[in-house]
């Protein structure tokens, strides 16, 4: 399926994998601190053990609580944490002009950057 420019999409493994398959060698690899990827595992581990449990998320306060802001220490400051702070230490300086070349950069934006409609 060719995607167009400005279109949206609802498939978000596919918007977020976009061009690392067709751009990164299979063989290519990046040496790291194992105490960072054990950090970047606790964080994704952890937005799996919330999210996978729709008790967790009975309503929309909940999922508030839970997300937090960068100011406090819920799930949103880990997420960032761990994308800002520590991916930063572990990327390779060769990924950096593969997102400045926008090799990553799907032409569809994902559904929810879509306007919303005003009607009910």
């Amino acid at each position: 399926m060719s995607i167009k420019k400005n279109e949206y999409t609802r498939n978000i493994v596919d918007y977020a994998f976009h061009g690392i398959d067709e751009t990164v060698p299979a063989d290519a690899t990046a040496v790291v601190e194992l105490r960072d990827l054990l950090k970047v595992h606790a964080t994704l581990s952890e937005f799996v053990r919330f999210f996978h449990q729709p008790l967790h998320m009975q309503t929309l306060d909940d999922v508030k609580e839970y997300l937090g802001t960068a100011d406090t220490n819920g799930a949103y400051k880990l997420l960032k944490i761990a994308r800002y702070e520590i991916m930063n230490r572990m990327l390779p300086p060769e990924a950096e002009a593969y997102f400045d070349e926008g090799c990553f950069d799907s032409p569809a934006k994902p559904y929810y950057f879509e306007a919303k409609s005003d009607e009910p």
